[in-house]
């Protein structure tokens, strides 16, 4: 049998093929544990978010499972009691997650304790934030070194006759007779390739499961969701037991628990567009998004990014089900045999025996052999004593449970001194000279990211100590003076990329800004005030407003119901990197519609002729919603005028089986009855004047609306109540007609797809998480039929992210600016009354 994947799955598919008495081969194209399986939350779950769908046996089967890992991975899987701190103010989900905690804790074999109340929660955790009515609900869980769990099942498994190759790549399937008969290999280091057949191949890589199985032209099954987390130290950081609560802005749980000598918080559930060849990394939304949770309910500790040690962010293989919101997808695993090829994915890593299991049974009537396996069998070996060592129980135990059948000689042979703990750890420093000695060690993040885990746990990275470890350990590994100094460097530049906090994005400065709301900085007024102008194009006048600046030409195209307003908060900082005009489409803001039809087609005809005659030359064309879909469809079909693109949560076709937002789908079917939507708009009117108006459209596009600028509330009310005021009646048509030209386009979803293959031009596109109005799910979709595209979803933003959050999307557009070095254009052609 031959195994891909050497992350918790596959090591577990290895030991139990092993076990049952057949001959088998894993190989990973990384390190073992490199993937997700080193950059989970270090929980071995007992199940209990399972509860929330009903699913009592899958609760069961964690609960069976983690007290297996915690009987025969002592020392290694730890009990760790938990609590949800929750307060009635919460509602029905405080009384809801109390009542799960109660039906969990019967399902665990024991009568649920009592509930923490206030006073005592706080001799519990004098850290945690004093609110009256605060009550913590006791239950159980427990945690790991999910690195190691994976490299003890590997090294059991090898040690039982299995064999286990890291750095060792798939890169293609044999067939014979239609079915999958064995692998193409690629030795990465040594850059040595090997064809091996074998009776079955299991795809066991995780999130990278869709890559194997696209050799079989299969369709992707998966949704790859990044989680991220912040590392403490403990003495910073204290905490006694792991405590759950919701985070201050949504319903999402965030935990912060002890883990080894530090203290994680955890853990965001987010899609990753990256590609999956890349080291994840956590966001500075995610730096933000977890730092706000931990002050919320640990103010006391006055903790700042100064504080955090390390973080680090993995992808998920999550089965795809085309939920909304990724924290809905279940994370039950799927096992699948295409032509003759088993794929295991999905799940989580306290079942990993019993998912191992599921994907063995798919083989029985291949090898009889597996008919033997005992499903109730033991999973990991019983270690030798260690009584006879000079080391505190603590630390016998650690090493028993970290290195099971291996730790006598780990200890045999240590140096003297290296029984001591390295500065601020629970690591020995022998088991830095056992890895780099018996653990396939080959790069040294595999020494310091995944045998030991001083990457996370110290700060820089363990820098400080790497003499030290060059010491002990450059002899064991076999390298020269070159490689130890090469090798030192790759990684000290991996930890500071993917591993330290990102770098902060560039914000307006107090002298670049002024404050409009709390919370919201507008860019302040330019040297030269934006510039009101009225062009006479073919076909009739438009208007635009000159923001100036230098650079390349971006020509701003606003969405349905807006105009060029929308781009006040994040134009005047953009005209320190480019010249920034920002249209009025037809029949919107002050361009009338002039006997001229708002429909997709003649949109393209104004725009068009604007970049001929007023800008003269190509520009950057970026567009919102509606104006993403004009933006689009001129970029396919007039390539001589555009030098780029950027589609902010673009209209398009939603990706088929997406459920759309009921209470959107029925407003936009009853705009687009003729007569219906003039109507409600002009009631509409009527009751809320203009600023209702605008309120209820910036209320739909927006995740907060209260971050929105008030400047940009009272000129848009002002220019409807103009609009309003000049056409009583039909200040809403051209809204309406084109609602119903947008939708009729959408439609046809060939012609949309055409159009995105037709690009040609640097494409960003951005996307709120948080739009209500096209669900971010299409984006993407978009950027999978485009992987050659920028695709920056934003976390906690709506279906307009330059008005919501215009420090954020500007700094996302510059990065892109610069790193696309879109040509300047001509300067403009001609003069606007």
């Amino acid at each position: 049998m031959i195994i891909i994947g050497g992350g918790i799955t596959g090591a577990s598919v290895l030991r139990e093929a092993t076990r049952a008495g057949l001959k088998a081969l894993l190989v990973e194209q990384r390190d073992f544990a490199w993937g997700t399986s080193s950059r989970s939350s270090k929980l071995v779950h007992g199940g209990l978010r399972y509860l929330a769908t009903g699913d009592v046996p899958l609760v069961r089967q964690s609960i069976r499972e983690r007290k297996r890992l915690l009987a025969e991975g002592n020392g290694l899987v730890k009990p760790l009691d938990f609590m949800l701190a929750s307060h009635a103010r919460e509602g029905g989900k405080h009384w809801q997650g109390r009542a799960g905690i109660f039906v969990y804790e019967l399902l665990t074999g024991r009568w649920p304790r009592g509930n923490h109340a206030t006073a005592r929660l706080r001799e519990l955790e004098p850290s945690l934030v004093r609110e009256e009515g605060l009550i913590g609900v006791p239950y159980d869980e427990a945690w790991v070194d999910d690195a190691r769990l994976v490299l003890r099942i590997v090294r059991e498994a090898m040690a039982a006759g299995g064999s286990a190759l890291n750095h060792v790549r798939v890169t293609g399937l044999l067939r014979e007779d239609g079915r999958v008969a064995g692998v193409e290999l690629m030795d990465t280091v040594g850059q040595r390739s090997a064809t091996v057949r074998a009776r079955a191949v299991v795809n066991a890589t995780g999130v990278w499961a869709d890559s194997v199985r696209a050799h079989l032209s299969a369709a992707p099954k998966l949704r790859p969701l990044r989680g991220s987390h912040l590392v403490f130290s403990s003495q910073r950081f204290p905490l006694a037991h792991g405590i759950s609560f919701r985070h201050p802005r949504g319903d999402r749980f965030v935990c912060v628990m002890p883990w080894e000598d530090s203290t994680l918080v955890g853990t965001t559930d987010l899609d990753h567009p990256t590609p999956l060849s890349q080291e994840p990394s956590i966001s500075s939304e995610e730096v933000a998004y977890l730092m706000e949770a931990v002050e919320s309910r640990f103010p006391a500790l006055k903790l700042t990014l100064d504080d955090v040690v390390s973080c680090y962010a993995g992808v998920r293989p999550v089965i795809s089900s085309g939920a909304s919101d990724p924290s809905k997808e279940s994370r039950e695993h799927l096992v699948l045999e295409e032509e003759g090829l088993v794929t295991v994915t999905g799940g989580k890593l306290t079942t990993c025996r019993a998912i191992a299991h599921d994907a063995l049974r798919a083989l029985r009537h291949r090898i009889p052999e597996l008919s033997a396996l005992e499903p109730d069998g033991p999973f990991l070996g019983t270690p030798p004593s260690l009584d006879d060592v000079p080391l505190s129980p603590e630390a016998r135990l650690r090493l028993r449970g970290r290195y099971g059948a291996d730790a006598p000689a780990l200890v045999a042979t240590a140096h003297p001194g290296e029984l001591d703990a390295v500065p601020g750890t629970s690591t020995l420093w022998a088991e830095l000279r056992w890895a780099a000695r018996n653990e396939n060690v080959v790069h040294l993040d595999d020494l310091l990211l995944r045998r030991v885990r001083l990457g996370l746990l110290l700060p820089r990275g363990g820098e400080a100590h790497l003499p030290a470890i060059r010491a002990l350990c450059q002899r064991e590994l076999g390298w020269d003076d070159a490689r130890w100094e090469s090798e030192a460097q790759a990684y000290l530049t991996l930890w500071r990329t993917h591993y330290a906090l990102p770098e902060r994005p560039h914000l307006p400065t107090e002298d670049e800004a002024t404050p409009k709301l709390p919370g919201v900085r507008l860019a302040s007024p330019q040297t030269k005030p934006v510039q009101p102008r009225t062009v006479k194009l073919q076909g009739g006048p438009v208007h635009y407003a000159d923001y100036g600046g230098s650079g390349p030409t971006l020509v701003m195209l606003h969405g349905l119901g807006g105009c060029h307003l929308n781009w006040l908060p994040a134009a005047p900082m953009l005209t320190k990197h480019a010249r920034v005009l920002a249209l009025d489409l037809i029949g919107f803001g002050r361009t009338p519609m002039a006997g001229r039809s708002v429909g997709v087609a003649s949109q393209q005809r104004m725009l068009q002729h604007f970049l001929t005659e007023v800008v003269g030359g190509p520009a950057v064309l970026v567009g919102n919603s509606w104006g993403g879909l004009v933006a689009l469809a001129h970029a396919a079909q007039a390539p001589e005028t555009t030098a780029g693109l950027v589609l902010v949560s673009p209209a398009q076709p939603p990706p088929r089986g997406t459920r759309l937002d009921p209470v959107q789908a029925a407003r936009l079917v009853l705009h687009t009855m003729p007569g219906v939507g003039e109507y409600i708009l002009w009631r509409d009117g009527k009751r809320s004047g203009a600023r209702g108006l605008f309120m209820d459209l910036l209320t739909l596009g927006c995740a907060d609306v209260r971050r929105v600028p008030q400047e940009v509330v009272e000129e848009n009310t002002a220019l409807i109540a103009e609009r309003m005021e000049r056409m009583p009646l039909g200040h809403s048509a051209s809204y309406l007609r084109a609602t119903r030209s947008m939708l009729l386009t959408l439609l046809g979803r060939n012609r949309f797809e055409s159009w995105v293959r037709g690009v040609r031009v640097p494409t960003l596109l951005v996307h709120g998480r948080q739009d209500r109005l096209v669900p971010v799910a299409s984006s993407e979709a978009l950027a999978t039929l485009r992987p050659d595209w920028s695709f920056e979803p934003m976390d906690n933003i709506g279906h307009v992210p330059q008005m919501e959050d215009a420090p954020r999307f500007v700094a996302r557009m510059v990065r892109w600016l610069d790193e696309s070095r879109v040509a300047p254009p001509r300067l403009p052609a001609l003069a606007a009354s």
